[in-house]
């Protein structure tokens, strides 16, 4: 592992974290993130492409051959046993790229962004854990307008995800970004822990 301070970065769906490390990613640091990896490991060229066919079949794919991620969610989302599959051969690589990423990281700190921080155990690798936390209202307001789905479908995609309490828990830093933080104030929290993670 890089000599780096490892700080965690989770948040549940829709609270703003791909912003946050966005505004991070502004000033200049690393950000490890397992939402892209998890997405170049599913590519046709990627590491977990061949197994998630032969375990899930080829009608998972679209026109292009590519793996057709909205049949992947549909596939997955009501079959808790599919999903535990589909994750037993992601994770694992999404894991490997990542180690090998923060290894070359070279900085003061770096942000490892994952959304199952906690459920995959990955915060027992970093040094700090910063959770970007809003209430189930504002999640679900945004998963609305974002994703342009109903309110039924909103609240059932936040009950397949963790326990908010649960990445509250782990939080050493927290971030706060309700609907009436602007975009200005958010930047200003990041700024507020760049400073602080650079003397850590």
């Amino acid at each position: 592992m890089g000599k780096s301070l490892k700080i965690g970065l989770t948040g549940g769906v829709a609270s703003g974290k791909t912003t946050v490390s966005d505004f991070f990613k502004e000033l200049g640091i690393a950000v490890i993130d397992a939402d892209v990896i998890s997405h170049e490991v599913t590519q046709a060229d990627g590491s977990a492409f061949e197994e998630i066919i032969s375990s899930f079949g080829s009608s998972i794919l679209d026109e292009n051959g590519l793996i057709d991620r909205k049949k992947m969610r549909t596939i997955i989302f009501d079959d808790e046993s599919k999903k535990k599959r589909l994750e037993r051969i992601i994770h694992p690589k999404v894991r490997e790229k990542m180690f090998k990423l923060i290894s070359q990281v070279d900085d003061h700190y770096l942000i490892v962004s994952v959304p199952l921080l906690v459920e995959t155990g990955m915060n027992q690798i970093v040094d700090r854990t910063l959770v970007v936390d809003c209430s189930e209202q504002t999640q679900i307001e945004r998963l609305m307008s974002r994703d342009q789905i109903t309110s039924d479908q909103a609240k059932s995609i936040l009950i397949n995800q963790s326990e908010r309490s649960a990445r509250l828990k782990v939080a050493d830093d927290l971030i706060v970004n309700e609907k009436n933080v602007s975009l200005n104030e958010l930047e200003n929290e990041v700024l507020g822990l760049h400073k602080r993670y650079s003397k850590l």
